[in-house]
């Protein structure tokens, strides 16, 4: 269990999003990383939504008795066998609460298993549709692309009434939420930094209430007493002074990640170029910071290879990240190159609004960078949009700087990753 130390609110109160920035002291852990690694956090499911759900089902007045499971002796399914994320014996609510995910989208194997439960005609002629091969279009307009849960459904059809079993047979496991490291050891042992926006799910298309992200929000809830603003602070606005004395602890169960290849390269001198819009850019910080230690440390002779980061934000005076470190890093030489770019923002018609505005703007160096001193690339973000922007940016560059056609910037691009020289930490 790592023990949070602090929480900072790094967005000003009018940004679209907010970001938190959390500390944790893993010295008594055994949780060792590096810059650029990413862990788990094992989080629960709201403890309102969990109540809301076990009201649905009609077990509140079960809802803590322990039970036990057992695999019927009859039965025909193939492996049967209970499920190894539920402790047995249990209660419902410490299975909802903490071992099963509650928010994932039903498949259609579970909305067929929900008509056997379904006692209204027409609602059981509409969920037959929804897991039909007719209905794949409704499927996904109305279940996968709309986030809607198990709650959600069963308020949307109340003659089902699926038993317990059922739902602990075919529902999954709550999964730990990833993060990325936004912090090196070198520069602060025995600590460990991560940011994250806190997700806000609002009603409606099927959602029957207002919803924040199970982690975010958790963490958010958890870490309340101990945050304040960053912003707000450098703004000259008085914070409240938060007392730890007499405080219990707030841990956080965590666990290093398998397959760590998001690393600085072992050479300080080879070149790095950093793409990491809003809180993308938390293992870039790691990095830099790392960075910062090794020019602190060099002997006469050795040099820190260029760095570039490109960061990108809505707005210049809301939501830029880790503003003050990223200028200093800057200053220091550590980073070579800030080039930043605000979305939102009223800006001349040619400014940079994404980060691959920024990467067109500079092409020509940034190709010599990558093709004649064998720069490493990272991208850390949204993988549906920005990572696949930055690849088809990284392609029109080769293209104009280069001559390549699309085949053989794609080919090019390639070639880089199975070289370990274009790395990725993208999440969807």
């Amino acid at each position: 269990m790592a023990t949070v130390v602090s929480a900072t609110r790094l967005t000003r109160d009018d940004a679209i999003k907010t970001a938190l920035d959390i500390e944790l002291d893993i010295t008594d852990t055994r949780v060792n990383y590096e810059a650029g690694d990413s862990f788990g956090v094992v989080c629960p499911n709201g403890g309102i939504e969990v109540q809301q759900l076990i009201k649905r089902l009609n077990f509140l007045d079960k809802a803590d008795q322990p039970f036990l499971m057992s695999v019927t002796e009859c039965t025909k399914k193939k492996n049967a066998h209970i499920p190894d994320f539920i402790p047995n014996p249990c209660t419902i609510r410490h299975a909802f609460r903490t071992c099963i995910d509650i928010r994932a989208a039903p498949k259609k194997a579970f909305l067929r298993t929900l008509v056997e439960y379904t006692e209204k005609q027409s609602e059981k002629r509409r969920l037959q549709e929804l897991c039909s091969r007719q209905g794949t279009e409704d499927y996904a307009k109305y279940i996968r692309e709309t986030g809607v849960t198990l709650l959600d459904i069963l308020s949307a059809f109340p003659s089902c009434h699926p038993p317990l079993e059922r739902l602990f047979e075919l529902l999954p496991r709550l999964q730990p939420r990833p993060f990325s490291a936004a912090s090196s050891p070198q520069l602060n042992p025995g600590k460990l930094h991560f940011v994250f926006n806190i997700v806000e799910i609002p009603k409606g298309e099927g959602r029957i209430t207002d919803r924040r992200g199970v982690c975010t929000g958790w963490l958010d809830e958890i870490t309340g007493c101990l945050q304040h603003s960053l912003i707000n602070n450098c703004l000259g606005i008085a914070l409240k002074n938060v007392s730890l004395v007499d405080k219990p602890k707030t841990q956080i169960p965590i666990f290093m990640r398998t397959s760590q290849h998001f690393r600085l390269p072992a050479d300080p001198s080879v070149p790095i170029v950093m793409i990491g819009p809003g809180t993308g850019v938390a293992p870039f910080i790691g990095f830099l910071q790392h960075r910062l230690h090794l020019k602190q440390a060099l002997t006469e002779g050795c040099e820190l290879g260029p760095a570039w980061l490109f960061f990108g934000c809505r707005h210049k005076d809301r939501d830029y990240l880790y503003r003050q470190q990223l200028e200093e890093f800057r200053s220091s030489q550590v980073l070579s190159k800030l080039l930043v770019s605000f979305s939102r923002d009223s800006q001349p018609t040619l400014a940079p609004h994404y980060v691959q505005d920024n990467m067109k703007l500079h092409a020509a160096e940034l190709v010599q960078l990558i093709t004649d001193q064998g720069a490493i690339v990272y991208v850390c973000g949204d993988a549906k949009n920005m990572a696949r922007n930055v690849n088809d940016a990284f392609i029109d560059i080769l293209n104009q700087e280069k001559g390549m056609t699309v085949e053989d910037a794609r080919a090019y691009m390639m070639t880089l990753r199975l070289h370990k020289r274009y790395l990725e930490d993208v999440w969807t």
